[in-house]
């Protein structure tokens, strides 16, 4: 329990494939990002006990900071939560708490005696001749909010604040200084089973689309194309982005053959989760001539990743397209003048050159916030200069903090 007032906050973005944790102070006045960690989930022992998987990874990212005396910030995942941006006729501030629960009856899918609700005020526009109050209005299940708090207590952290991943996206972008006033400006960030779209407009969130594709569609993509288990595939994704990073501009490189510092038995190794997306992988190698299972044999190296890589990036395309035709033509708002793409493969070349040309957008950029207007430590900008997109919910989730101190 704290007795004394915090003066730093703890992000804590809880995903599927890894826990980030980002710790923030002030300092003359701004942000200061002073420590920086990422703990992978053990995939195996989600089986067997996930809160406590999850948990273990917790402690691993916040083990050389000092979560005890901050304020800590976690967050739910946007498909976990309902967002709804409703318009009130102007009136004075202390009375929209009792029209939002009016509005949110009508808003809200659910029955509002299982769901917590929060709000905020984002701006007043002028309809014709009336103001209307544009309000943010945010609303998750209990049980959703409890799965969260069950490994944060496990993991022996008091969480402060719970917000969603895809609001943290907007703080990050914020506390950053990546938004101007005068532009629409898309966030992506890319997790591993889902992607969030977050438009904002002079600065300011406008809408917000949750789609079902993530990094793990590219996992499958590789796996079953290169008939090696989910660990290898995520390996070989990864080693293609890095070469793809350094020589962009280049042809694709070829599949790398497989790693040789890979052990047989670790290749050779069943995945035991019962629901895990390989699963059914496995068992439609198996009927291949000459295979034993999705981790049998060797990569073929006669096929470029890259077209591996595309056939599973056009449903992500697909989804992000239809985002933008609604957001464009149904609400009415003017195009997207620039996307900000943050997660673990937003590096990756491949993405931003297709977003760039499906979406017809010439501004596409990969976060960075160990560049930006927030100060960053020594330690925290090694950590994160290899890949620094991918921290972008955490640290919104740790400015927000900052914000509520």
């Amino acid at each position: 329990m704290l007795f004394t007032k915090p003066k730093k906050a703890v992000g804590l973005d809880i995903g599927t494939h890894s826990v980030k944790a980002v710790q923030m102070s002030r300092a003359k006045g701004r942000l200061r990002v002073e420590a920086v960690c990422q703990a992978l989930v053990d995939r195996n022992a989600v089986t067997v006990d996930p809160v406590e998987a999850h948990a273990n990874a917790v402690r691993e990212a916040v083990r050389r900071m000092d979560p005890a005396q901050s304020l800590v910030v976690a967050a739910l995942a946007g498909q976990t939560a309902v967002i709804r941006y409703p318009r009130l006729p102007d009136m004075p501030f202390e009375q929209i708490g009792q029209a939002i629960e009016s509005e949110a009856g009508q808003n809200i899918p659910y029955d509002l005696s299982e769901v917590y609700l929060d709000w905020s005020l984002l701006d007043t526009v002028t309809e014709g001749e009336e103001k209307m109050l544009r309000i943010l209005l945010v609303a998750a299940k209990h049980a959703v909010i409890e799965a969260r708090t069950q490994v944060t207590e496990a993991a022996e952290l008091q969480c402060g604040v719970m917000t969603v991943d895809s609001l943290a996206l907007a703080d990050a972008a914020e506390c950053c200084d990546l938004l101007r006033v005068g532009e629409s400006v898309a966030l992506i960030n890319i997790g591993l089973n889902s992607a969030s779209i977050h438009f904002t407009k002079d600065g300011v969130s406008n809408f917000i689309r949750d789609v079902n594709w993530g990094a793990r569609e590219f996992i499958q993509a590789v796996a079953k194309s290169q008939r090696v288990d989910y660990d290898a595939a995520e390996r070989l994704l990864q080693e293609y982005a890095d070469n793809q990073e350094k020589s962009d501009g280049e042809p694709d490189a070829e599949l790398p053959e497989e790693n040789p510092k890979v052990e047989e038995e670790e290749r050779s190794a069943p995945l035991t989760s019962f629901d895990d997306p390989l699963a059914p992988l496995d068992e439609e190698l198996e009927h291949l001539p000459g295979k034993t299972g999705a981790s049998a044999g060797k990569p073929k190296g006669d096929k470029a990743l890259g077209e591996v890589l595309t056939t599973a990036l056009g449903r992500l395309i697909s989804e992000v397209r239809r985002s933008f035709d609604y957001y464009e033509h149904q609400l009415y708002e003017r195009p997207v003048d620039r996307l900000i793409l943050s997660g673990g493969i937003a590096h990756l070349p491949l993405l931003r050159e297709s977003l760039a040309e499906e979406l017809g957008v010439e501004r596409v950029e990969v976060a960075n916030p160990s560049e930006s207007a927030l100060l960053v430590d020594e330690e925290p900008l090694r950590t994160m200069q290899d890949h620094p997109a991918r921290y972008m919910v955490a640290v919104g989730l740790a400015a927000r903090g900052m914000a509520e101190l």
